[in-house]
């Protein structure tokens, strides 16, 4: 009973696992990345979780188990463990740096209005304060604030303003979800795949507490309707996650110097349509 009960577990498994791949390989094949070419950077990431998450205690993770455990040849997990891990890309630090701007602008009190809504900014802090000079520095000082502005406003991220003859940085509606480059796009969905998976994988796991997962799903649905749902559902989902931003600010200045404040957190939303008439001989 037992073993069938595995079996069982396992095709289901399978089973979610073509949901989950399909759209991904789609995304692969029109990056012309074949089958063969992901198989290295699956072999990587066989061996680099094998050897972080599935350790015996008190006990050195060896070469012959991390090979057993994944079906990589020895020689070959040799080689990767011994291979230094790659550095972030120039366009990844970038993303990266580009987050947390916007995570201050849009969260710390220094550069919110009354309404909790983010401030216009001076260019310089020469001109007055808050400026966006000093919302980049407070980042990083190793990036110039004029690269940024440059790049947000091309991006649409930002607008000019003229106010008592100066010109103030507006952040625009757009810019709460920067239409990032190709690269920087593909930086922010590794992120936020990655981190929702973590959290599928730990709730199937039946880890105590579970973490929260939840999500709407309707058919028979008018265009019409889903795009009133998809407004409601923006409109909604944005006002939370400004709201939990800002406060996750304010904590994090609170914990900085704390000796215990060494977790993280990562939360998400997301809204998906398509036309089921269209895709109801798609193979799931």
């Amino acid at each position: 009973m037992e073993n069938e009960h595995s079996k069982s577990g396992e095709k289901a498994l399978l089973d979610a696992l073509k949901t989950i791949l399909k759209p991904m390989v789609r995304l692969l094949i029109r990056q012309n990345i074949t089958y063969t070419g992901l198989q290295g950077l699956l072999k990587q990431i066989y061996v680099k979780v094998a050897d972080e998450s599935f350790q015996l205690d008190n006990k050195r993770q060896t070469d012959s188990r991390i090979s057993l455990l994944t079906g990589v040849h020895r020689a070959d997990v040799k080689k990767i463990r011994n291979t230094p891990p790659e550095k972030l890309t120039a366009k990844e630090i970038k993303a990266s740096l580009s987050a947390q701007i916007m995570s201050i602008w849009t969260g710390h009190r220094e550069f919110l209005d009354k309404e909790n809504k983010p401030k216009p900014l001076f260019k310089t802090s020469s001109e007055g304060n808050p400026s966006f000079e000093q919302l980049v520095l407070s980042v990083s000082k190793d990036k110039h604030p004029r690269s940024f502005l440059d790049d947000w406003l091309n991006q649409g991220i930002i607008e000019l303003h003229k106010k008592n003859q100066k010109e103030m940085i507006v952040l625009s509606e757009k810019g709460y979800v920067p239409e990032a480059d190709y690269e920087e796009k593909l930086f922010f969905a590794g992120k936020n795949i990655g981190t929702h998976l973590s959290v599928v994988v730990n709730n199937l796991e039946n880890t105590n507490p579970a973490m929260f997962d939840r999500a709407v799903f309707y058919q028979n649905l008018t265009e019409d309707s889903v795009k009133e749902l998809e407004k409601l559902a923006k409109s909604k989902m944005m006002d939370v996650l400004i709201e939990i931003n800002q406060r996750a600010s304010e904590l994090q200045e609170k914990d900085n110097t704390l000796e215990d404040a060494d977790h993280e957190m990562h939360v998400g939303a997301y809204f998906y349509s398509n036309n089921a008439r269209e895709n109801k001989n798609d193979p799931k």
